[in-house]
């Protein structure tokens, strides 16, 4: 028999505070009881204590979860390989929606991570260059971890350049040997790149997309100075919502188009919409089955505790 819960072990101070403060009332009942000239049956109080105090430790046994192993078994998980490109470009400071492009775009991120069910996840940064900030895994609290960093000064530049994050995720796709290539893009858009969609084609990736900000627009906060990004004739510089691009990709790979503003946001359909691909082996898992004894502790630990707490022994009056 083993223990599947050893963290309560804590638990086990309360037969041993139960067994000092019987001592400590049967104590003081035998001074009242002798002040009357009252006797008591001895026998009968020890065996309140005896029964309170080992019920108290059954139940405390059965907090451990005793267990015993059945059998083991192999299972085969199966799940998708996803890489998150995360637009890093300094547009993405844009509060054209709540509270900015790129802290919105974590948090859709972190939501789809966690409605993640066995799939691997990836996050790549891109803006004018790209790298692997954590390989694919599934270990989703990590994951969402790595998100909360991200910030517009992780990559110098500001420009927009899916195709290096795309090449990037392409290449750990091949080595990790993966059945679907699925990349989900959250970027404001950028202009039509032959190359990029010739890319997306070639190698087979499933693009999905969303659209981060307003065709509206509006300015973008410098946060290296005071005031806001202006372009090289003095001009502020207005960052609209550029979803052509991002269109296309997803088009061309038979991915979706996802668009998120103050007023709306699909990005749930996504993990409805990867349930359906046909999934690739992840890992080999080892299932252990075990036969669960707590409920034979806890049932008699009870009993014995209401056995002591009704046990009454007669008292007399000593002449």
């Amino acid at each position: 028999m083993e223990f599947g819960n050893l963290e309560n072990l804590i638990y086990f101070i309360f037969p041993v505070l139960s067994l000092i403060l019987l001592i400590i009332g049967y104590e003081k009942k035998k001074k009242g009881l002798k002040f009357l000239n009252i006797s008591n049956n001895k026998k009968i109080d020890f065996l309140k204590i005896f029964f309170i105090n080992i019920g108290t430790v059954l139940v405390c046994i059965s907090l451990l979860s005793p267990q015993k192993l059945i059998e083991e078994k192999e299972v085969e998980r199966k799940g998708n390989s996803i890489y998150i490109l995360m637009d890093t470009s300094r547009s993405m400071l844009t509060k054209d929606i709540y509270p900015n492009r790129i802290e919105r775009a974590k948090t859709i991120a972190k939501n789809i991570i966690l409605n993640l069910k066995g799939d691997k996840v990836g996050i790549i940064p891109f803006s004018d260059s790209a790298y692997i900030q954590m390989p694919l895994t599934d270990d989703y609290k990590i994951a969402e971890n790595f998100i909360n960093v991200i910030d517009t000064n992780l990559l110098s530049g500001g420009g927009t350049n899916i195709f290096e994050g795309l090449s990037i995720a392409n290449k750990s796709f091949e080595e990790t040997e993966t059945k679907n290539k699925i990349v989900l893009v959250i970027s404001d858009g950028g202009d039509t790149d032959d190359k990029t969609l010739d890319f997306i084609k070639k190698n087979n990736i499933k693009v999905y997309s969303v659209g981060v900000g307003t065709e509206k627009g509006s300015v973008i906060p410098d946060n290296k100075k005071s005031g806001f990004i202006k372009d090289e004739k003095g001009n502020i510089v207005v960052s609209s919502l550029n979803s052509k691009f991002l269109k296309e990709m997803s088009e061309i790979s038979n991915g979706k188009y996802f668009e998120v503003n103050n007023l709306s946001d699909n990005t749930k359909e996504f993990i409805f919409d990867i349930e359906t691909l046909d999934k690739s082996k992840i890992k080999d898992e080892k299932i252990s089955i075990y036969e669960k004894y707590f409920q034979w502790f806890l049932g008699i630990g009870l009993l014995f505790i209401l056995v002591g707490y009704f046990l009454k022994g007669g008292t007399k009056y000593e002449k």
